[in-house]
């Protein structure tokens, strides 16, 4: 049964918002630290695709086979159906090392991802389940001291004329092409939350800045 957006917001009103804001590995975690804040550049200037499966199917993972994506019935134990993936690519290698979902919006990633020129940018790739009733926005991205990643996204309610059910899920997938090179990682983070309040601004990011160490940023 479908139910409107103002019907779906009164049914999930309670543990949803939890295991949603959850899924993101570190749990609704907000926005970060004022210390943490000083030590991270925004990174304005990313190009993005965005896709959406309605299927709650996996798009990607690090692992050699895809995982099994939780199901329905299963959100008695508080996680929502599908799963949750993010990773930072830094070079063709890494790519080849992920191993994507024979869906076309798993294809929609790669093939983005594979247009990188990774002497002079590098992708994050994002996936995460979501109500039917719900978006993920891309709050706002980060490099930190050592130039990996910090993700920060948020839920979002559709617009009050979408129609949708209250017990569907699906997965949105998000590649974030950053214009920053790498040569290896050393760790990256993600956070969801459940509404999309924006947090103070950070110092925006310009890929010609030199880091205050004196390093080239790559």
């Amino acid at each position: 049964m479908n139910w409107s957006r103002r019907r779906a917001l009164s049914a999930l009103a309670g543990g949803l918002a939890a295991s949603v804001a959850g899924c993101a590995g570190s749990g609704d975690d907000g926005p970060p630290s004022p210390d943490a804040r000083d030590r991270q550049r925004t990174v304005e200037d990313y190009e993005l695709e965005r896709v959406r499966s309605a299927d709650a199917a996996v798009l990607f993972t690090q692992a050699d086979e895809l995982p099994t994506p939780v199901e329905s019935a299963d959100r008695r134990s508080g996680r929502p159906a599908g799963t949750h993936e993010h990773v930072y690519v830094v070079s063709g290698d890494d790519l080849d090392d992920l191993t994507f979902g024979d869906v076309p919006e798993a294809a929609r990633l790669r093939e983005f991802a594979a247009a990188t020129d990774f002497e002079s940018a590098s992708v994050y790739l994002f996936s995460t389940p979501v109500s039917a009733c719900h978006e993920i926005r891309v709050q706002s991205i980060a490099l930190r001291a050592d130039g990996d990643p910090d993700g920060d996204f948020c839920r979002a309610t559709l617009p009050a004329d979408v129609e949708c059910g209250t017990d569907d899920f699906d997965t949105v997938g998000l590649a974030i092409r950053l214009p920053v090179a790498q040569e290896s990682v050393s760790g990256h983070s993600a956070g969801t939350s459940s509404s999309c309040r924006r947090p103070p601004g950070r110092v925006a990011f310009e890929a010609t800045v030199t880091p205050a160490d004196g390093g080239d940023g790559s």
